[in-house]
């Protein structure tokens, strides 16, 4: 029950209506017992001013959602290493100062590979993608160890900025096009293949980023980030050559739940994490209905 004394969070972006983190976040205050409360916060300019009344009203931490994750950096009064390194924060904690800023989308993504029996250690990498969520799988490959990445994306001058900015200059960088009339210009047989774009997201799910089945002959594993559909046409063309391919809810809720720890300082158990996947499920299909 909300009282006096409920710590409250949220989530910040634009838009941010179609958010399941408030889902997320209140079943494992629940669940955990908690006094918190989490509601999304639609802010649609002057994000600083936002943040400056947030921390003014004491609110405890955010999630940090599209567009702002950039704009935190000059924002936050402290930042975590990683964030730091990867420029794009999504997690807020409140500090004596002002707010710390964290970057859970790559520990989520790291768990979810972990807990799907999943590695990318010493494996040959692509990246299909440019954008933010790229930019935190190029940085959980180089924290693996990985031995080769290759990014793929549709403006090659956003692939190498991105390259650019890790500082790596062995990364592999081909435009999609030239990828889909020479699929040989990937020279190995067992990637493991990073599907970052919206391609196939909910409604347009017959839509696929690479339709060439010698592709997935090449990948012997991968993710596809997204989760609406739960099996997308990548997924599809993965598994009808044998390889394991998960979709992205596993991270959506882990990067959550990272952050749910971080601002209370605990560790969620994975029963109720399962609990939480089961209702999130839930929740997904009947609005895919």
């Amino acid at each position: 029950m909300i009282s006096a004394d409920t710590k409250v969070y949220g989530i910040i972006g634009n838009p941010v209506s179609h958010s399941l983190s408030p889902i997320l976040q209140n079943t494992l205050a629940k669940e955990m017992n908690i006094n918190m409360s989490y509601s999304a916060f639609h802010v649609t300019e002057n994000i600083k001013e936002a943040i400056k009344g947030a921390f003014a009203l004491d609110i405890k931490g955010f999630n940090v959602t599209i567009p702002y994750k950039k704009d935190m950096l000059d924002i936050v009064t402290d930042i975590d290493d990683r964030a730091r390194k990867i420029g794009a924060i999504n997690t807020l904690i409140k500090t004596e100062n002002g707010y710390k800023g964290y970057n859970t989308d790559i520990i989520g993504l790291g768990m979810s590979l972990y807990n799907n029996n999943l590695s990318i250690k010493s494996k040959d990498v692509i990246i299909l993608g440019a954008g933010g969520a790229a930019k935190a799988v190029l940085y959980l490959a180089i924290e693996e160890g990985v031995k080769s990445i290759t990014l793929v994306n549709r403006n090659i001058s956003k692939a190498d900025e991105l390259k650019a900015d890790v500082g790596i200059k062995d990364i592999s960088v081909i435009a999609l096009d030239d990828l889909k009339s020479n699929i040989n210009l990937l020279d190995k047989d067992n990637y493991f293949v990073f599907q970052t774009t919206n391609v196939g997201m909910h409604p347009d799910v017959e839509d696929c980023i690479i339709e060439d089945e010698v592709f997935y002959e090449k990948c012997d594993s991968g993710i596809d980030l997204i989760y609406t559909p739960f099996e997308t046409a990548f997924i599809k063309k993965m598994k009808s050559k044998g390889k394991v391919c998960i979709n992205g809810l596993d991270m959506l809720i882990l990067q959550g739940v990272a952050s749910f720890e971080i601002w209370n300082n605990v560790k969620v158990d994975k029963d109720i994490i399962e609990k939480v996947k089961v209702l999130l499920t839930e929740k997904l299909r009947e609005r895919m209905q």
